[in-house]
């Protein structure tokens, strides 16, 4: 029996020893089940698409601080399956950088290892493989875990400037049809990520029912602020709270 695991040139203790019942046995370390839930981790956030800088966060470590939103997120994470796996989020900010796909992606980490399926995916990304469906195999393959996701997260969604759409708008009816299977047919709960906001949608590039759509499905849209809209957030009574 190995009592060493070698990764990357650190050496993990595997096994120490204990007694028990006045027998000395051999047990599992705590820093050897930690590797092995990390490893695990790590191959669903690889399947799932989600990022791998999700690996070591929490939600605690949204740097905005609203913890009105975390706590919200850790109910929806608490209750996904008997409460929320039916309920859509939509994170938006205008500028860049606010945290939008950490948060979302942490939060597709922490149902992936509760045991839930989860997939991650650029809107650009899904219009590609939506308006190429060829109905082979491989691509089959790569589009089923999309659709029968418990938890879809879809980021970067409805920039015009992030995605390749013909003047025609031939792909979009495929992306109509994906988004109104999932979001009101089968109910499946859906997050998308974007930097704009559900109101300013283009209606000439997305459709109005599209547009409308959003609106029906997420009535509580989550506005991400910026570093200089969270400094300039002053409220005077906040002083004395």
């Amino acid at each position: 029996m190995k009592m060493y695991h070698i990764d990357s040139g650190v050496r993990i203790k595997k096994y120490e020893k204990t007694t028990i019942d006045g027998e000395e046995v051999f047990k599992e370390t705590e820093e050897w089940r930690d590797f092995k839930r990390k490893k695990k981790t790590e191959a669903l956030l690889q399947v799932s698409g989600i990022p791998f800088h999700a690996l070591e966060l929490s939600l605690d470590d949204y740097v905005g601080k609203d913890l009105e939103k975390i706590e919200k997120m850790k109910i929806y994470l608490k209750n996904f399956d008997s409460k929320f796996k039916h309920i859509h989020l939509y994170f938006w900010s205008v500028e860049n950088s606010t945290q939008k796909t950490t948060m979302a992606s942490v939060l597709g980490k922490d149902l992936l290892t509760a045991g839930f399926k989860v997939q991650f995916v650029l809107m650009s990304r899904l219009i590609k493989l939506l308006s190429e469906e060829k109905f082979e195999p491989e691509h089959e393959k790569i589009l089923n875990p999309i659709r029968n996701a418990d938890f879809l997260i879809i980021d970067d969604s409805f920039d015009k400037k992030k995605a390749t759409i013909y003047k025609s708008g031939f792909q979009i009816p495929f992306l109509d049809e994906f988004l109104r299977t999932r979001l009101e047919i089968e109910k499946k709960a859906t997050c998308f990520t974007s930097n704009i906001p559900i109101d300013s949608i283009d209606e000439d590039v997305f459709g109005t029912s599209m547009k409308k759509l959003l609106k029906r499905s997420i009535p509580d849209p989550f506005h991400f602020k910026s570093s200089y809209e969270l400094r300039n957030d002053f409220k005077p009574d906040d002083l004395w709270s």
